[in-house]
Protein backbone atom coordinates (compact mmCIF):
# COMPACT_ATOMS: atom_id res chain seq x y z
CA UNK A 1 0.00 0.00 0.00
CA UNK A 2 1.69 3.35 -1.07
CA UNK A 3 2.13 5.90 1.76
CA UNK A 4 -0.45 8.24 0.18
CA UNK A 5 -3.30 5.71 0.14
CA UNK A 6 -1.59 4.89 3.97
CA UNK A 7 -3.01 8.33 5.22
CA UNK A 8 -6.01 8.80 3.45
CA UNK A 9 -7.45 11.19 1.29
CA UNK A 10 -5.06 14.14 3.54
CA UNK A 11 -2.23 14.10 0.92
CA UNK A 12 -4.29 13.56 -2.39
CA UNK A 13 -4.89 17.53 -2.17
CA UNK A 14 -1.24 18.09 -1.58
CA UNK A 15 1.10 19.31 -4.07
CA UNK A 16 4.68 21.34 -4.54
CA UNK A 17 5.66 23.11 -7.11
CA UNK A 18 9.51 24.49 -7.28
CA UNK A 19 12.58 25.95 -8.91
CA UNK A 20 15.99 25.28 -6.91
CA UNK A 21 19.89 25.26 -7.57
CA UNK A 22 19.32 21.65 -8.52
CA UNK A 23 17.34 22.75 -11.32
CA UNK A 24 17.23 26.01 -12.48
CA UNK A 25 19.74 29.03 -13.05
CA UNK A 26 20.04 31.72 -10.47
CA UNK A 27 19.14 34.66 -13.03
CA UNK A 28 15.89 32.40 -13.69
CA UNK A 29 15.06 31.92 -9.92
CA UNK A 30 16.26 35.66 -9.00
CA UNK A 31 13.06 36.79 -12.06
CA UNK A 32 10.69 35.03 -10.24
CA UNK A 33 11.90 35.89 -6.79
CA UNK A 34 15.19 37.73 -6.01
CA UNK A 35 14.45 38.54 -2.27
CA UNK A 36 13.27 36.27 0.45
CA UNK A 37 10.52 39.13 1.05
CA UNK A 38 9.22 38.29 -2.47
CA UNK A 39 7.34 35.53 -0.55
CA UNK A 40 4.84 37.39 1.14
CA UNK A 41 4.07 38.34 -2.81
CA UNK A 42 3.64 35.66 -4.40
CA UNK A 43 1.18 34.69 -1.65
CA UNK A 44 -0.82 37.53 -2.45
CA UNK A 45 -0.27 36.97 -6.22
CA UNK A 46 -1.28 33.11 -5.54
CA UNK A 47 -4.41 34.41 -3.89
CA UNK A 48 -7.24 31.95 -4.50
CA UNK A 49 -4.69 29.28 -6.30
CA UNK A 50 -5.37 26.88 -3.35
CA UNK A 51 -6.94 26.43 -0.06
CA UNK A 52 -4.21 26.22 2.01
CA UNK A 53 -0.07 27.73 0.63
CA UNK A 54 3.25 28.37 1.57
CA UNK A 55 5.78 30.28 -0.66
CA UNK A 56 9.30 29.84 0.44
CA UNK A 57 12.51 31.86 -1.04
CA UNK A 58 16.07 31.52 -0.29
CA UNK A 59 19.26 32.17 -2.22
CA UNK A 60 18.82 28.32 -3.15
CA UNK A 61 14.95 28.11 -3.89
CA UNK A 62 11.69 29.27 -4.63
CA UNK A 63 8.45 27.27 -4.22
CA UNK A 64 5.28 27.31 -3.35
CA UNK A 65 3.59 24.50 -1.21
CA UNK A 66 -0.24 24.26 -1.50
CA UNK A 67 -3.23 22.01 -0.67
CA UNK A 68 -6.18 22.40 -3.21
CA UNK A 69 -9.19 19.58 -4.37
CA UNK A 70 -7.84 20.32 -8.04
CA UNK A 71 -3.97 19.76 -7.02
CA UNK A 72 -2.52 19.24 -10.74
CA UNK A 73 -4.58 22.54 -11.75
CA UNK A 74 -3.36 24.60 -8.70
CA UNK A 75 0.22 23.23 -9.40
CA UNK A 76 -0.23 23.80 -13.14
CA UNK A 77 -1.60 27.76 -12.14
CA UNK A 78 1.67 28.13 -10.25
CA UNK A 79 3.76 26.95 -12.65
CA UNK A 80 2.53 29.15 -15.25
CA UNK A 81 2.68 32.35 -12.83
CA UNK A 82 6.44 31.28 -11.73
CA UNK A 83 7.13 31.27 -15.62
CA UNK A 84 5.50 34.24 -17.12
CA UNK A 85 7.85 36.28 -14.37
CA UNK A 86 10.82 34.43 -15.32
CA UNK A 87 9.97 35.49 -19.18
CA UNK A 88 9.61 32.20 -20.12
CA UNK A 89 6.50 30.21 -21.93
CA UNK A 90 7.11 26.94 -19.34
CA UNK A 91 9.72 25.80 -16.69
CA UNK A 92 9.72 22.93 -18.02
CA UNK A 93 12.80 20.65 -16.53
CA UNK A 94 13.99 23.39 -14.63
CA UNK A 95 10.78 23.00 -12.18
CA UNK A 96 10.33 20.31 -10.20
CA UNK A 97 6.27 19.14 -9.36
CA UNK A 98 5.79 16.61 -6.11
CA UNK A 99 2.68 14.95 -4.66
CA UNK A 100 1.41 13.60 -1.61
CA UNK A 101 4.04 11.74 0.55
CA UNK A 102 6.82 12.74 -1.74
CA UNK A 103 6.39 16.58 -1.45
CA UNK A 104 6.14 16.34 2.48
CA UNK A 105 9.43 14.55 2.74
CA UNK A 106 10.67 17.82 0.39
CA UNK A 107 9.72 19.74 2.92
CA UNK A 108 11.69 17.80 5.55
CA UNK A 109 14.63 17.55 3.65
CA UNK A 110 14.31 20.94 2.89
CA UNK A 111 13.66 21.98 6.66
CA UNK A 112 16.67 19.29 7.57
CA UNK A 113 19.58 21.34 5.32
CA UNK A 114 19.66 17.89 3.21
CA UNK A 115 18.67 19.97 -0.10
CA UNK A 116 20.60 22.82 0.16
CA UNK A 117 23.77 23.54 -1.84
CA UNK A 118 25.74 23.00 1.75
CA UNK A 119 24.24 20.06 3.58
CA UNK A 120 23.70 20.89 7.31
CA UNK A 121 23.72 25.04 7.11
CA UNK A 122 21.05 25.98 9.90
CA UNK A 123 19.85 29.36 8.37
CA UNK A 124 16.84 27.47 6.21
CA UNK A 125 15.48 26.09 8.74
CA UNK A 126 14.47 29.70 9.80
CA UNK A 127 14.10 30.86 6.67
CA UNK A 128 10.84 28.30 6.32
CA UNK A 129 9.67 29.16 9.79
CA UNK A 130 9.44 32.66 8.49
CA UNK A 131 7.97 31.37 5.49
CA UNK A 132 5.38 29.46 7.81
CA UNK A 133 4.72 32.81 9.95
CA UNK A 134 4.12 34.95 6.41
CA UNK A 135 1.72 32.23 5.22
CA UNK A 136 -0.04 32.25 8.73
CA UNK A 137 -0.45 35.86 8.76
CA UNK A 138 -1.82 35.87 5.32
CA UNK A 139 -4.22 32.95 6.58
CA UNK A 140 -3.29 30.29 4.09
CA UNK A 141 -2.23 27.80 6.66
CA UNK A 142 -5.05 25.01 7.07
CA UNK A 143 -4.72 21.89 8.64
CA UNK A 144 -2.52 20.01 6.16
CA UNK A 145 -0.11 22.23 6.16
CA UNK A 146 0.01 22.99 9.69
CA UNK A 147 0.62 19.21 10.40
CA UNK A 148 3.46 19.43 7.37
CA UNK A 149 5.10 22.39 8.94
CA UNK A 150 5.18 20.82 12.33
CA UNK A 151 6.50 17.38 11.03
CA UNK A 152 9.38 19.33 9.36
CA UNK A 153 10.60 21.09 12.81
CA UNK A 154 10.06 17.78 14.18
CA UNK A 155 12.35 16.12 11.98
CA UNK A 156 14.90 18.82 11.90
CA UNK A 157 15.43 19.29 15.33
CA UNK A 158 16.25 15.49 15.41
CA UNK A 159 18.53 15.58 12.26
CA UNK A 160 20.14 18.39 14.16
CA UNK A 161 20.43 16.90 17.56
CA UNK A 162 21.46 13.06 16.25
CA UNK A 163 23.39 13.31 13.85
CA UNK A 164 26.85 15.33 12.71
CA UNK A 165 24.86 16.90 9.83
CA UNK A 166 26.06 20.39 11.05
CA UNK A 167 28.85 20.00 13.28
CA UNK A 168 31.72 20.91 11.40
CA UNK A 169 32.07 23.89 9.09
CA UNK A 170 32.33 23.22 5.23
CA UNK A 171 33.67 26.80 4.28
CA UNK A 172 36.30 28.79 4.43
CA UNK A 173 34.55 31.44 6.35
CA UNK A 174 32.53 28.92 8.13
CA UNK A 175 35.76 27.70 9.84
CA UNK A 176 36.82 31.15 10.31
CA UNK A 177 34.20 31.04 12.49
CA UNK A 178 34.30 27.63 13.80
CA UNK A 179 37.68 28.35 15.38
CA UNK A 180 36.51 32.07 16.35
CA UNK A 181 34.31 30.22 19.08
CA UNK A 182 36.52 27.78 20.15
CA UNK A 183 39.37 30.35 20.89
CA UNK A 184 36.72 32.89 22.33
CA UNK A 185 33.12 31.35 23.24
CA UNK A 186 30.15 33.90 23.06
CA UNK A 187 31.25 36.07 20.00
CA UNK A 188 28.86 38.89 20.80
CA UNK A 189 31.25 40.20 23.35
CA UNK A 190 34.48 40.35 20.86
CA UNK A 191 36.14 42.66 18.27
CA UNK A 192 37.15 41.97 15.01
CA UNK A 193 39.74 43.71 12.96
CA UNK A 194 40.20 43.52 9.42
CA UNK A 195 43.71 44.66 8.18
CA UNK A 196 43.72 45.01 3.88
CA UNK A 197 41.31 44.47 1.80
CA UNK A 198 41.35 41.09 0.26
CA UNK A 199 38.17 39.32 -1.62
CA UNK A 200 38.87 35.93 1.02
CA UNK A 201 39.73 38.79 4.10
CA UNK A 202 36.09 40.41 2.92
CA UNK A 203 34.30 36.80 3.01
CA UNK A 204 35.23 36.21 6.31
CA UNK A 205 34.59 39.57 7.91
CA UNK A 206 31.00 38.93 6.21
CA UNK A 207 30.96 35.49 8.17
CA UNK A 208 32.29 37.01 11.42
CA UNK A 209 29.69 39.90 11.58
CA UNK A 210 26.79 37.27 10.33
CA UNK A 211 28.05 35.16 13.59
CA UNK A 212 27.01 38.11 15.59
CA UNK A 213 30.81 39.94 16.30
CA UNK A 214 30.00 42.69 18.87
CA UNK A 215 32.46 44.77 16.60
CA UNK A 216 33.82 45.34 13.59
CA UNK A 217 37.21 47.83 13.09
CA UNK A 218 39.01 48.58 9.45
CA UNK A 219 42.95 49.03 9.81
CA UNK A 220 43.67 52.39 7.90
CA UNK A 221 46.87 51.23 6.03
CA UNK A 222 47.17 53.83 3.42
CA UNK A 223 44.84 54.44 0.37
CA UNK A 224 40.55 54.80 0.31
CA UNK A 225 39.81 51.12 -0.20
CA UNK A 226 40.06 50.45 3.73
CA UNK A 227 37.98 53.59 4.41
CA UNK A 228 35.60 51.46 1.38
CA UNK A 229 35.22 48.85 3.34
CA UNK A 230 34.74 50.15 6.49
CA UNK A 231 31.71 51.98 5.21
CA UNK A 232 30.62 48.47 3.81
CA UNK A 233 30.17 46.90 6.77
CA UNK A 234 29.73 49.92 9.22
CA UNK A 235 32.77 49.66 10.81
CA UNK A 236 35.31 51.88 12.47
CA UNK A 237 38.49 53.02 10.34
CA UNK A 238 41.67 52.92 13.03
CA UNK A 239 45.20 53.60 12.48
CA UNK A 240 47.64 51.36 11.86
CA UNK A 241 50.81 52.86 12.56
CA UNK A 242 51.80 51.71 14.72
CA UNK A 243 49.82 48.10 14.14
CA UNK A 244 50.47 47.19 17.94
CA UNK A 245 47.92 49.04 19.47
CA UNK A 246 44.92 48.52 16.66
CA UNK A 247 45.83 44.57 16.88
CA UNK A 248 45.63 44.74 20.85
CA UNK A 249 41.62 46.27 20.65
CA UNK A 250 40.74 43.34 18.24
CA UNK A 251 40.13 39.93 19.45
CA UNK A 252 40.00 38.12 15.71
CA UNK A 253 42.63 39.97 13.32
CA UNK A 254 41.42 39.34 9.35
CA UNK A 255 44.77 39.54 7.55
CA UNK A 256 44.39 40.29 3.50
CA UNK A 257 46.42 42.75 2.23
CA UNK A 258 48.07 40.56 -0.28
CA UNK A 259 51.16 42.72 -0.58
CA UNK A 260 53.88 40.05 -0.60
CA UNK A 261 55.53 41.17 2.35
CA UNK A 262 54.86 40.61 5.95
CA UNK A 263 52.06 43.05 7.05
CA UNK A 264 51.79 41.19 10.74
CA UNK A 265 55.50 41.06 11.61
CA UNK A 266 56.32 38.45 14.92
CA UNK A 267 57.84 41.46 17.09
CA UNK A 268 53.76 43.64 16.43
CA UNK A 269 51.95 40.76 17.77
CA UNK A 270 54.25 40.29 20.64
CA UNK A 271 54.07 43.45 21.31
CA UNK A 272 50.02 43.61 21.23
CA UNK A 273 50.33 40.70 23.31
CA UNK A 274 52.08 42.56 25.81
CA UNK A 275 49.15 45.06 26.07
CA UNK A 276 46.16 42.63 25.90
CA UNK A 277 48.10 41.07 28.70
CA UNK A 278 48.18 37.39 26.62
CA UNK A 279 44.52 37.08 26.60
CA UNK A 280 43.97 35.35 22.81
CA UNK A 281 44.17 36.58 19.84
CA UNK A 282 42.79 34.69 17.11
CA UNK A 283 44.57 35.80 14.11
CA UNK A 284 43.40 34.85 10.22
CA UNK A 285 46.06 34.76 7.63
CA UNK A 286 43.51 35.13 4.52
CA UNK A 287 45.96 36.18 2.10
CA UNK A 288 47.86 34.85 -0.61
CA UNK A 289 51.05 35.52 -0.40
CA UNK A 290 50.54 34.82 3.30
CA UNK A 291 50.52 38.61 5.45
CA UNK A 292 51.65 37.35 8.52
CA UNK A 293 54.86 36.13 9.70
CA UNK A 294 55.20 32.48 10.50
CA UNK A 295 56.94 33.31 13.82
CA UNK A 296 53.67 34.57 14.85
CA UNK A 297 52.68 31.04 15.76
CA UNK A 298 55.06 30.26 18.73
CA UNK A 299 53.72 33.02 20.44
CA UNK A 300 52.06 32.50 23.71
CA UNK A 301 48.50 33.16 23.44
CA UNK A 302 48.55 33.81 19.52
CA UNK A 303 46.30 31.33 17.05
CA UNK A 304 47.34 32.08 13.54
CA UNK A 305 45.60 29.92 10.71
CA UNK A 306 46.68 30.27 6.99
CA UNK A 307 43.36 29.92 4.54
CA UNK A 308 45.42 26.00 3.91
CA UNK A 309 44.61 25.55 7.75
CA UNK A 310 40.91 26.54 7.13
CA UNK A 311 40.38 24.78 4.25
CA UNK A 312 41.52 21.41 5.61
CA UNK A 313 38.59 22.02 8.58
CA UNK A 314 36.49 22.51 5.71
CA UNK A 315 37.28 19.26 4.09
CA UNK A 316 36.91 17.32 7.23
CA UNK A 317 33.52 18.94 7.92
CA UNK A 318 32.27 18.00 4.38
CA UNK A 319 33.36 14.61 4.97
CA UNK A 320 31.84 14.17 8.21
CA UNK A 321 28.61 15.92 7.21
CA UNK A 322 28.59 14.23 3.91
CA UNK A 323 28.46 10.54 5.88
CA UNK A 324 25.83 11.84 8.54
CA UNK A 325 23.02 12.33 5.53
CA UNK A 326 22.18 8.47 5.49
CA UNK A 327 21.52 8.79 9.01
CA UNK A 328 19.51 11.80 8.88
CA UNK A 329 17.53 10.20 5.79
CA UNK A 330 16.84 7.24 8.38
CA UNK A 331 15.36 9.91 10.64
CA UNK A 332 13.16 11.53 8.20
CA UNK A 333 11.83 8.11 7.18
CA UNK A 334 10.63 7.51 10.36
CA UNK A 335 9.64 11.28 11.08
CA UNK A 336 7.58 10.62 7.64
CA UNK A 337 5.62 7.60 8.14
CA UNK A 338 4.68 8.96 11.73
CA UNK A 339 2.93 12.67 10.21
CA UNK A 340 1.53 10.21 7.76
CA UNK A 341 -0.23 7.91 10.29
CA UNK A 342 -1.09 11.36 12.13
CA UNK A 343 -2.77 12.12 8.95
CA UNK A 344 -4.71 9.08 8.44
CA UNK A 345 -5.97 9.24 12.18
CA UNK A 346 -7.34 12.60 11.45
CA UNK A 347 -9.32 11.71 8.45
CA UNK A 348 -10.24 8.70 9.77
CA UNK A 349 -12.15 10.48 12.82
CA UNK A 350 -15.59 11.81 10.99
CA UNK A 351 -15.97 7.94 9.80
CA UNK A 352 -15.19 6.35 13.24
CA UNK A 353 -17.35 9.34 14.98
CA UNK A 354 -20.22 8.17 12.43
CA UNK A 355 -20.05 4.39 13.39
CA UNK A 356 -19.59 5.12 16.96
CA UNK A 357 -22.74 6.87 17.00
CA UNK A 358 -24.62 4.19 15.21
CA UNK A 359 -23.28 2.08 17.40
CA UNK A 360 -24.60 3.46 20.23
CA UNK A 361 -28.16 4.02 18.55
CA UNK A 362 -28.41 0.53 18.21
CA UNK A 363 -27.56 -0.14 21.56
CA UNK A 364 -30.06 2.73 23.29
CA UNK A 365 -32.62 0.84 20.54
CA UNK A 366 -31.58 -3.29 21.84
CA UNK A 367 -31.92 -2.02 25.54
CA UNK A 368 -35.55 -0.61 24.97
CA UNK A 369 -36.67 -3.80 22.80
CA UNK A 370 -34.95 -5.61 25.45
CA UNK A 371 -37.28 -4.26 28.06
CA UNK A 372 -34.42 -4.26 30.53
CA UNK A 373 -33.26 -8.18 29.98
CA UNK A 374 -29.11 -7.69 29.23
CA UNK A 375 -28.76 -10.57 28.03
CA UNK A 376 -31.42 -10.14 25.44
CA UNK A 377 -30.43 -6.77 25.01
CA UNK A 378 -26.86 -7.84 23.82
CA UNK A 379 -27.88 -11.16 21.54
CA UNK A 380 -30.00 -7.92 19.87
CA UNK A 381 -27.21 -5.47 19.50
CA UNK A 382 -24.94 -8.37 18.33
CA UNK A 383 -27.62 -9.77 15.63
CA UNK A 384 -28.24 -5.89 14.14
CA UNK A 385 -24.24 -4.98 14.52
CA UNK A 386 -24.06 -8.32 12.26
CA UNK A 387 -26.77 -8.06 9.82
CA UNK A 388 -25.49 -5.45 7.84
CA UNK A 389 -21.48 -6.99 6.69
CA UNK A 390 -23.44 -10.42 6.65
CA UNK A 391 -26.14 -9.68 4.23
CA UNK A 392 -22.96 -7.56 2.02
CA UNK A 393 -20.57 -11.01 2.15
CA UNK A 394 -22.97 -12.90 1.31
CA UNK A 395 -24.02 -10.89 -1.82
CA UNK A 396 -20.22 -10.36 -2.60
CA UNK A 397 -19.66 -14.39 -2.57
CA UNK A 398 -22.17 -14.72 -5.46
CA UNK A 399 -21.00 -11.48 -8.00
CA UNK A 400 -17.99 -10.70 -6.49
CA UNK A 401 -15.61 -13.09 -4.85
CA UNK A 402 -12.23 -11.14 -5.37
CA UNK A 403 -14.91 -8.59 -3.40
CA UNK A 404 -15.89 -10.87 -0.99
CA UNK A 405 -12.09 -12.11 -0.08
CA UNK A 406 -11.13 -8.32 -0.04
CA UNK A 407 -14.04 -7.39 2.46
CA UNK A 408 -13.26 -10.40 4.45
CA UNK A 409 -9.30 -9.08 4.92
CA UNK A 410 -10.63 -5.70 6.05
CA UNK A 411 -13.08 -7.12 8.14
CA UNK A 412 -10.33 -8.90 9.63
CA UNK A 413 -7.80 -6.01 10.14
CA UNK A 414 -10.70 -3.87 11.88
CA UNK A 415 -12.14 -6.02 13.91
CA UNK A 416 -8.71 -8.32 14.77
CA UNK A 417 -7.96 -6.46 17.90
CA UNK A 418 -5.52 -9.30 19.34
CA UNK A 419 -2.87 -7.63 21.37
CA UNK A 420 -4.38 -3.75 22.08
CA UNK A 421 -5.28 -2.13 24.47
CA UNK A 422 -9.38 -2.19 24.47
CA UNK A 423 -9.67 0.19 27.90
Amino acid sequence: MGADARAGSGLARLGLVGLSHRTADLAVRDRIAAEEEMAAVWLDRLAGVAEELLVLVTCDRVEACLVADARSDAIARVEAAFAAAAGIDALGVQAYRLAGAEAVRHVFRVASALDSAVVGEPQVLGQLKDADRRARAAGTVGPTLDLVLSGSYAAAKRVRTETAIGERPVSIAAAAVHVARDVHGELGRITALAVGTGEMGEVVIDALSAAGVARLMVADTGGSRPAALARRHGATLIPFAPPAPALAAADVVVAAAGTGRWTLEAAAVREAMRLRRHRPLFIVDAALPNDVDPAVERLDGAFLYTVEDLERLAVAGRARRAGAVGAAEEILSVELARLLDRIGARDAGPAIRTLAERFEAERQTALADAAGDAERATELLVRRLLHGPATQLRRLAADDPAGRAAAERLLGRLFDGSGEDRS
